[in-house]
């Protein structure tokens, strides 16, 4: 899953919080940042200031009930 473009990442990460297990950004080149750390989340705000960054990376869940968490923020 792909996050939309025009997802408010503050919020995003908030809800990543709720995610009852880890929720993971893969980048392209097979690298994965465990959102629900702080320093991850640092980085991925980092990521996020550019857009064709975000977008081609992936949202991975460790558990699919998660994805209805964060369905609001998320391209289907």
């Amino acid at each position: 899953m792909h996050i939309k473009a025009n997802a408010n990442i503050v919020n995003f990460l908030k809800q990543v919080q709720k995610c009852s297990s880890e929720v993971l950004f893969e980048t392209p080149e097979g690298d994965r940042i465990a959102l629900k750390s702080t320093l991850s989340q640092y980085i991925f705000c980092t990521i996020a200031s550019n857009p064709d960054l975000i977008q081609s990376g992936t949202i991975r869940f460790e558990k699919e009930e998660d994805r209805l968490v964060l369905a609001d923020f998320l391209c289907r």
